[in-house]
């Protein structure tokens, strides 16, 4: 699955947050506006008619990780669009990682979550939604790096 970076369509106005007792992300106020979803591993990447990623959403235990030093410092402000091979079938979720989990990095001093590769040096930093950041290498999506107003209590 292809990824395009393009110009911002619109402010979205929400909070990223981390529920600990649902070991999930999620968005305040809730938004609902979405069609269907692009899953890493069981996060949601919801997505519109067109394909643009709005928010994310979903099961991410923050349970088994790796301390990073690595966040995203420069990154620009953007739409995030998935190209698919056809229009977003409603209530389907697309897996992009389906033949293996991405790992989880997680930078505790700075309060960033990465999923994927924390690599970010000569890549492509875009911030699709508030607080939430995607690494595209070549048009393929290689991390997502998420900031909610608080991270939970993490043993590791």
């Amino acid at each position: 699955m292809k990824f395009l970076i393009q110009e911002p369509q619109e402010n979205r106005n929400f909070s990223l947050v981390y529920r600990p007792r649902d070991y999930s992300f999620d968005i305040e106020p809730l938004d609902g506006s979405g069609d269907t979803s692009i899953m890493v591993n069981d996060l949601q990447l919801e997505i519109d008619h067109e394909g643009k990623i709005m928010y994310v959403w979903g099961l991410c235990p923050l349970i088994k990780y790796e301390e990073t030093d690595e966040f995203p410092l420069k990154y620009q402000t953007g739409s995030l669009v998935a190209v698919l091979d056809g229009p977003p079938v409603p209530g389907i979720s697309y897996r992009l990682n389906e033949d293996h989990r991405w790992p989880i990095y997680i930078n505790k001093k700075k309060g960033w979550v990465c999923i994927g590769d924390p690599e970010i040096k000569d890549k492509q930093l875009v911030e699709f939604a508030p607080n939430c950041v995607a690494t595209i290498t070549s048009q393929e999506l290689t991390a997502v790096w998420l900031h909610p107003e608080k991270l939970p209590d993490l043993k590791n």
